[in-house]
C-alpha cells in the first residue's frame, strides 16, 4: 500500500516537472516572439526615420532653390523700381523732361509673385517634416510676412492704377509705338504739355508716385532681407545635417 501511494507521489512529481519543464519552453518562446517583434519595430522605425531625414533634406534643398529664384526675381523688380524712381526725379527736376523724354517710366507697377511649389509639397506631404522647430517657425514666418507685404503692394498698386493713374492716362496722355524702346514697344505721350505741368491731378500724380516707388522699396526691402535669411539658416542646417 505504502509503495502504491509511493508510486503515485512520484508520478505526480514527474508529471509537475514536465510542466514546469513545458512553461518554461513556453515562457522562453513568448520572450523570443516578443524581442522579434521589438526588434522588427526598431528597424522599421529606424528606416522610417531614415526616409524621413532623407525626404526632409531634399525637401530643404528644394526650398533653397525656390527661394534663391526669388531673390532672382526680386532683383529684376528692384532694377524696374530705380527706373520708375529715375523717371520721376526727371519730372521732379525739370518738368521739361515729360515732354523732350520719350522713355519716362510714370505709369504701370511691379509685380512678384513667390515660388511656393516647394513649401506646398511640404504642406500637403504625408510625410512630416522632422527639422526643428525654430527652422520651421522661421520658414513659415517668412512666407506669412511676405504675402502680407506682396497683398498690401498688390491692394494698394490696385486702387493706385484705378483711381490716378487710368483717369490721368485718359484724360491727359495717349498711348503710342516706340520701336526704339529696350522694355515696351508702346508708351504714354502727353498731349498738351503745359497743360499737363500745370494741372493738379498731374503733380498729385507724381508725388503719389514718388510714394509708391519709397513703397515698393520697403516692401521688397523686407522681404529680401527675410529671403537671404532663410536661405542662410537652411544652408546652416543642411551643413549640420549632412
Amino acid at each position: 500500500m505504502i509503495k502504491f501511494f509511493s508510486q503515485i507521489r512520484h508520478t505526480i512529481i514527474m508529471e509537475n516537472s514536465k510542466s514546469a519543464r513545458y512553461l518554461k519552453y513556453a515562457l522562453g518562446e513568448i520572450i523570443l516572439v516578443v524581442i522579434g517583434i521589438l526588434i522588427a519595430l526598431q528597424i522599421n522605425n529606424w528606416n522610417q526615420n531614415r526616409i524621413n531625414k532623407a525626404y526632409e533634406l531634399k525637401m530643404l534643398r528644394e526650398l533653397v532653390e525656390d527661394l534663391k529664384l526669388d531673390t532672382t526675381f526680386m532683383n529684376v523688380q528692384f532694377k524696374r523700381i530705380k527706373r520708375f524712381d529715375e523717371s520721376v526725379k526727371l519730372v521732379l527736376n525739370d518738368p521739361q523732361n515729360l515732354k523732350e523724354n520719350g522713355n519716362l517710366f510714370l505709369f504701370g507697377s511691379v509685380y512678384f509673385i513667390q515660388n511656393t511649389k516647394a513649401i506646398e509639397t511640404i504642406k500637403e506631404g504625408n510625410v512630416q517634416i522632422p527639422f526643428n522647430d525654430n527652422l520651421r517657425k522661421q520658414i513659415n514666418a517668412h512666407y506669412h510676412s511676405s504675402r502680407f507685404y506682396l497683398d498690401l503692394l498688390s491692394m494698394e498698386d490696385k486702387n493706385f492704377i484705378e483711381f490716378r493713374a487710368i483717369p490721368l492716362q485718359k484724360s491727359q496722355f495717349q498711348i503710342q509705338k516706340n520701336p526704339n524702346s529696350k522694355d515696351f514697344d508702346i508708351e504714354p505721350s502727353v498731349i498738351d504739355y503745359e497743360t499737363t505741368i500745370k494741372s493738379k491731378e498731374f503733380n498729385d500724380y507724381i508725388l503719389l508716385r514718388k510714394s509708391r516707388i519709397n513703397r515698393w522699396n520697403w516692401a521688397y526691402q523686407k522681404i529680401m532681407e527675410s529671403t537671404l535669411e532663410s536661405i542662410d539658416s537652411i544652408n546652416l542646417y543642411l551643413k549640420e545635417h549632412k
